[in-house]
């Protein structure tokens, strides 16, 4: 299924950070387009929003700001969006500015990319206001380090060298049809990459309670050359299996020989959930 594609070097990836804060105050989903801008993420393009006074953006560093007021505004940043490969909206307590949420995620889903919904804080029955692809929960401590950190493990998944490779076009076969949700680990030292998928899965179960029912599982392993063996592999495959039975599991493998001793894991699931 997995191709080492060259064109994966070139993935286009747009992130819309939504402001949550009022009265001049940054929040999570514009800290975290801070967070990688500094990073300098390859082919990563942030844009920040509000609904409200634009000066609640000036903290942002993003090139592009914009406030979501009028039909104008959201043509504006559906124009902005078009030709990314996989999006990106980002937001902490998601109920504090829940109608430009659900607005910047409503352009991002007319492009035809995949829409990953990276939420903090209080989500409850946010799903039903907001349309995505496929989400990730992460808690408000640490959101902007934490969202820019999946962010990161996403591109790194698809340009770093690899075989085989997850590319965006099996993304977007994933979450085509139904759920999904998306879930990271990493550990270093003594059988980390078996830690760091107790980690993902973990953060996949705690996400939605109906992982187990899960069809599909794409999981991505990113480490160094000599930090991943076939048995590595076998005990990975059937620790998923265990996890959810009913799933067709597919891995993808990056190698950064910068992590040294440290694992990656980073997985997203589709199925029925709740």
């Amino acid at each position: 299924m997995f191709e080492n594609n060259f064109d994966n070097r070139f993935v286009k990836v747009k992130v819309v950070g939504v402001n949550t804060a009022g009265a001049g105050n940054l929040s999570g989903g514009l800290t975290a387009l801070n967070f990688m801008l500094e990073q300098n993420l390859p082919g990563v393009n942030c844009l920040a929003v509000d609904r409200h006074d634009a000066a609640n953006l000036d903290g942002c560093n993003a090139a592009h700001k914009l406030r979501l007021l009028t039909g104008d505004d959201e043509k504006f940043l559906t124009d902005k969006l078009q030709g990314a490969d996989l999006l990106f909206v980002v937001a902490d307590e998601v109920w504090e500015n829940i109608k430009a949420v659900a607005l910047a995620a409503h352009c991002a889903k007319k492009i035809g990319a995949p829409v990953i919904f990276i939420a903090g804080g209080n989500f409850e029955d946010a799903e039903d206001e907001i349309i995505f692809d496929a989400l990730i929960k992460l808690p408000s401590k640490n959101f902007g380090a934490d969202a820019c950190k999946v962010v990161k493990n996403c591109v790194e998944t698809m340009i770093l060298p690899g075989q085989p490779k997850i590319d965006v076009k099996d993304i977007a076969e994933v979450v085509k049809h139904s759920a999904a949700i998306l879930s990271y680990g990493e550990r270093d030292g003594k059988n980390a990459v078996v830690k760091a998928a107790k980690a993902a899965l973990e953060h996949a179960e705690s996400s939605d309670e109906n992982f187990k029912t899960a069809e599909k599982i794409l999981v991505n392993v990113t480490a160094s050359k000599g930090n991943m063996s076939l048995e590595e592999a076998e005990k990975l495959s059937r620790l998923f299996k265990r996890r959810a039975p009913k799933a067709e599991v597919l891995f993808g493998f990056s190698i950064d020989d910068w992590l040294v001793d440290k694992v990656k894991i980073l997985l997203l699931a589709s199925g029925k959930f709740s």
